[in-house]
């Protein structure tokens, strides 16, 4: 039986933050590696195909693996502190060495990416923690990490 898209999104998802542990990622979902090939290129055939339609600007199928990807992706796991998200910023600001910005601050591109969607959502809601954001960029620090 192939996986579900919300459930191969999902393991997507934790492949891609796993680190090269997919043994580990597919146990924790039950999913053996014979069963993941054969989810994996199902999904991969058929989201190929909803792209191959030029009449469709996104192709619901598309969007609807795109959405569970980040939803999968957000719920994985906390995103970085606001501080951290603001030092791996302004460090990518003052050199543009994104390994080493993500190594000085001991987060993942993944962490990072989240923490990004994160605190912008937060920022464009609350011009409080955009302040705060601003405040970290510059080194102050002050009040406690949402």
């Amino acid at each position: 039986m192939v996986l579900d898209l919300e459930t191969y999104a999902r393991v997507m998802a934790r492949l891609a933050e796993s680190g090269g542990a997919r043994a580990e990622v597919l146990a924790r979902h039950g999913v053996d590696e014979a069963r993941w090939d054969a989810a994996d290129a199902h999904w991969q055939a058929r989201l190929s195909g909803a792209l191959a339609d030029e009449d469709v600007p996104v192709p619901a199928l598309l969007a609807a693996y795109c959405e569970a990807y980040q939803a999968a992706s957000r719920a994985a796991a906390p995103p970085v502190s606001l501080e951290q998200f603001a030092r791996v910023t302004s460090l990518l600001q003052s050199t543009g060495d994104v390994q080493a910005a993500l190594a000085q601050v001991g987060v993942t591109l993944a962490d990072y990416v989240r923490g990004s969607e994160h605190w912008s959502r937060r920022m464009a809601e609350d011009s409080g923690m955009e302040r705060r954001f601003h405040a970290a960029l510059r080194g102050e620090t002050g009040g406690s990490p949402e």
